[in-house]
C-alpha cells in the first residue's frame, strides 16, 4: 500500500493511533478509500486481521471494502470481519441467543417482510378483523418503529397485534431483521462476561456511513468497545437525511463526547467543480449544532456558475429542462449522467409527461413511474371499464377496489359464467344466480359503473368527470380510512391526475367520452414506451433521498419552492431538509440547475409559488439583492426582462413586466431581481 496516494487529511486519518477518531468526510472526499486504507494500514503495522471488525449498511459496500483491502495487503485481509450490521448480529446471536430468557435458541430462523405480513394476516383473519394488504404494511411498519424505539407509544389495537406478533415469533423460534439488532444490544447490555469477551477480542472497530446509524446500532458500538478499543467511524453529519428510517443525528455529536474521539475533517473533494461546492458550503452553513465545519474544495477548477431559473408555470419549467437536456446530450454527456431531482415523488409527473412528449427516455430511479403507481392504475382502470365494459382485465382489478366484499370466489364464478355464455365479466353479473348479500354487492357495483357511463357526457369537462368518479367510487375516502402509511402519498398522486385531465380538456376535441378515450390512448402509449426503456440510455428521475451516494455530470433540482422544499420553513425538521438539499447539490459534478415555478398544481390545486429559501441560501452573498428597491424603480429579471416595481411591502416585491409576463411577485431580497442602473 502506498500512503502517498492519500492527501494530508486522509493520511492523518489512516495512520491515527491515539484512540478513537471521527473522520468527518464531506461528499466526494474519498470516504471509502480512506476506510479501506485504514484497514490495510492496521494489518501492515501488525494488528491481527481477525481482531479487526468493520461494519457498514449494505452487502455491496461490505464486498467492495473487502475486495479493496485484499488488493492492498493480500489474503491476510480475508480474515477481517467486514460485515453489515445485520450480518454481524446474525453471527453474534448464533453464538449467544440462548442467553435470552425466552424460547429462542441457536436454531432460530430469520423471516422476511412477506413472512411477517403473513403472520399479521393470519392473526387478523382469526379475529375477524379487516384484511387488506395495506393493513399488513401498516402493522409491520408500526411494529418495527415501536421495537426500534422510533416511536414510544402505540394505540391499544396496534399493541394487541404487536404482542401477538412478538409472541408468535418467540414461540416458533423466529426472528425478524429488527430482532437481530435488538437482541444483540440486549445481550451485550445484560451480560458483562460477553461484553468483556468482545472487548478483549476486537481491538479495532470501524464503522462506515456512521451518520446513518440509529440509536440501537450506536449502543452496540458503544457496548462492544472500551478504553483499549480503537473505534474509527467515517461519515458526514451534513448528509444525515434518513431520520424517517431511524438514523439519529445526535449520534454524530455524542460519539465525540462518549469516545473522547479525535475529529479529522476530509474536505478535499474529487467529484465537483468549485462553483458547485461553494453553493453546497453556503447552504449547509445555515445549519446549527454541526459537529464540524467543512469547506469543500476541489482541484477541478471553478467550472460553470450555478444556473438559477424561474418559470411562469411548471409546464414551462419542464419544457425548458427537456430542451436543456437535449443540449447537454449533444455535448456528449450520456443520458445516464443527467438527473432531475425533486423532494417528493408526486413532482415527477409533469417531467415524465414532458420527457415522453419530447422523445427523451428516462428511468424513475428507486421508485415507480407515475402511471405505474397502484392508485393511478386503479383510477385509469375504472375509466377504461366505463368506456368499454368488455375490458375484463381492468374490471377484475377494480371490482373490489375499494373493498366491497367481492372476493376471489365470486370473481371465479363470474368468470365461469363469462366463459360458458361467451360474454364479458360485466354482463355475466346479470346471470349471477347466487342470492343474498353477495348478489347485492355485485349488482351494486354494476349499477355504479352503469351510472358513471350513462352520465359521462353530462359533465362540462373531463376534470368534472374525474372528480365525480373519485367521489362516487369512494376511493379517496377509503384511503383516508385505511391503515396505510402511504395513504397521504396516494391521495396526492390521485390529485396530480387533475392537471393532466385539465390539459387534455384543452388539447382534445369532441365529447367528454371522446376526450377521455383519446387521453387514455395517449397514456397507454406512453406507459408502453416507458416499459421498453433501458436505464443505460435513460436520464434519471428521482427523489434526492434515492440518489444519495450517486453522482451525475448534470443535475436539475426542480420545484425549489416554499411549501414543497422545504415544506415548512418553521418546522423543527428544517435542518434535515437543508441537509437533503445539500445532498442534492453535491450529486452534481459539472452542471447544476436550480429551478422553480410561480404557478404549479399541488395536489390537484393551482398554487401561486415563491422561491424556496434554499435558493437564496446557495447564492454568493454579493449576488443577493441588498439594494433599496422602491416603488417606481426599474428592475431587470433574467427570465422576464425589464419591469417596473408597483410596490415593495412586507418583504414582497410586486413588479409589472412587459407582455406576456404581466404582474409577478418576488421576495424583496430575491437574487433574481436587479435594480436597473441609470446611465448618465
Amino acid at each position: 500500500m502506498d500512503l502517498n496516494e492519500l492527501n494530508k487529511s486522509q493520511r492523518k486519518a489512516v495512520t491515527y493511533q491515539d484512540g478513537s477518531v471521527f473522520v468527518i468526510a464531506g461528499a466526494g472526499t474519498g470516504k471509502t478509500k480512506t476506510l479501506t486504507m485504514r484497514i490495510a494500514y492496521l494489518i501492515s503495522v501488525g494488528y491481527e486481521p481477525e481482531k479487526i471488525l468493520a461494519v457498514t449498511f449494505t452487502n455491496k459496500a461490505a464486498r467492495e471494502m473487502k475486495e479493496r483491502a485484499i488488493k492492498l495487503v493480500g489474503k491476510k485481509a480475508e480474515k477481517v470481519a467486514i460485515q453489515t450490521f445485520h450480518s454481524f448480529a446474525l453471527s453474534f446471536l448464533k453464538k449467544h441467543i440462548n442467553l435470552l430468557s425466552s424460547n429462542l435458541n441457536r436454531n432460530f430462523v430469520i423471516i422476511d417482510e412477506d413472512d411477517g405480513k403473513k403472520i399479521i394476516k393470519d392473526f387478523l383473519k382469526q379475529n375477524n378483523l379487516t384484511i387488506d394488504r395495506n393493513n399488513f404494511r401498516y402493522y409491520k411498519e408500526i411494529i418495527s418503529k415501536f421495537k426500534t424505539r422510533q416511536v414510544k407509544f402505540i394505540d391499544d389495537e396496534d399493541l394487541i397485534v404487536f404482542e401477538y406478533y412478538q409472541k408468535y415469533l418467540k414461540n416458533n423460534n423466529l426472528l425478524d431483521f429488527d430482532d437481530l439488532i435488538i437482541y444483540t444490544e440486549q445481550i451485550l447490555k445484560d451480560n458483562i462476561e460477553i461484553r468483556e469477551r468482545y472487548h478483549d477480542f476486537f481491538n479495532n472497530i470501524l464503522v462506515d456511513e456512521f451518520q446513518d446509524t440509529d440509536l440501537i446500532q450506536y449502543n452496540i458500538i458503544f457496548l462492544m468497545s472500551n478504553k483499549h478499543t480503537n473505534v474509527f467511524v467515517v461519515g458526514d453529519p451534513d448528509q444525515t437525511i434518513y431520520s424517517f428510517r431511524g438514523s439519529n443525528y445526535n449520534n454524530n455529536i455524542n460519539f465525540l463526547r462518549d469516545f473522547s474521539a479525535e475529529k479529522i475533517v476530509l474536505d478535499q473533494n474529487y467529484r465537483s467543480v468549485n462553483n458547485i461546492l461553494k453553493s453546497a458550503n453556503r447552504i449547509i452553513s445555515h445549519n446549527s449544532n454541526r459537529p464540524a465545519i467543512k469547506d469543500l474544495k476541489s482541484n477541478l477548477g471553478e467550472g460553470e456558475k450555478i444556473s438559477y431559473k424561474v418559470f411562469y408555470n411548471s409546464d414551462d419549467e419542464a419544457k425548458w429542462i427537456a430542451n436543456e437536456i437535449n443540449i447537454l446530450k449533444k455535448s456528449n454527456i450520456k443520458p445516464r449522467n443527467i438527473a432531475i431531482l425533486y423532494r417528493n415523488n408526486y413532482i415527477s409527473r409533469i417531467f415524465e409527461d414532458t420527457l415522453i412528449n419530447n422523445g427523451i427516455t428516462y428511468t424513475v430511479y428507486g421508485g415507480v413511474s407515475f402511471y405505474q403507481r397502484k392508485e393511478i392504475k386503479d383510477i385509469l382502470s375504472y375509466i377504461r371499464v366505463i368506456l368499454d365494459t368488455t375490458k375484463n382485465y381492468y374490471l377484475k382489478r377494480i371490482i373490489n377496489v375499494p373493498r366491497r366484499g367481492i372476493g376471489l370466489l365470486t370473481i371465479e364464478k363470474l368468470e365461469k359464467i363469462s366463459e360458458k355464455n361467451n360474454i364479458s365479466l360485466f354482463d355475466s353479473i346479470n346471470h349471477f344466480e347466487q342470492k343474498g348479500e353477495i348478489k347485492n354487492k355485485v349488482i351494486k357495483f354494476k349499477k355504479l359503473i352503469e351510472d358513471l357511463r350513462n352520465n359521462i357526457n353530462d359533465h362540462e369537462t373531463i376534470v368534472d368527470f374525474l372528480k365525480n368518479l373519485i367521489e362516487k367510487t369512494n376511493y379517496i375516502e377509503s384511503l383516508k380510512n385505511d391503515k396505510d402509511p402511504y395513504s397521504d402519498d396516494r391521495i396526492q398522486n390521485i390529485n396530480e391526475l387533475k392537471p393532466i385531465f385539465m390539459r387534455a380538456d384543452k388539447l382534445y376535441e369532441g365529447s367528454i367520452e371522446n376526450k377521455l378515450q383519446k387521453l387514455i390512448d395517449q397514456i397507454s402509449l406512453s406507459t408502453t414506451l416507458d416499459n421498453e426503456r433501458k436505464q443505460e440510455n435513460s436520464i434519471i428521475l428521482s427523489t434526492i433521498h434515492q440518489v444519495k451516494g450517486l453522482e451525475f455530470e448534470a443535475v436539475f433540482m426542480v420545484a425549489m419552492e416554499r411549501g414543497i422544499f422545504p415544506r415548512d420553513e418553521e418546522s423543527h425538521e428544517l435542518d434535515e431538509e437543508r441537509r437533503v438539499c445539500y445532498v442534492g447539490i453535491t450529486r452534481a459534478k459539472k452542471h447544476l440547475y436550480l429551478t422553480y415555478s410561480q404557478q404549479r398544481f399541488v395536489f390537484g390545486q393551482l398554487k401561486y409559488q415563491t422561491a424556496s429559501k434554499f435558493i437564496n441560501e446557495t447564492k454568493v452573498i454579493d449576488q443577493k439583492n441588498d439594494e433599496n428597491i422602491l416603488t417606481g424603480d426599474k428592475v431587470i429579471h433574467g427570465e422576464f426582462g425589464e419591469g417596473i416595481v408597483i410596490s415593495n411591502s412586507n418583504g414582497i416585491l410586486t413588479i409589472a413586466f412587459k407582455f406576456p409576463h404581466k404582474i409577478k411577485k418576488f421576495e424583496s431580497n430575491s437574487a433574481f431581481i436587479k435594480k436597473k442602473k441609470l446611465v448618465n
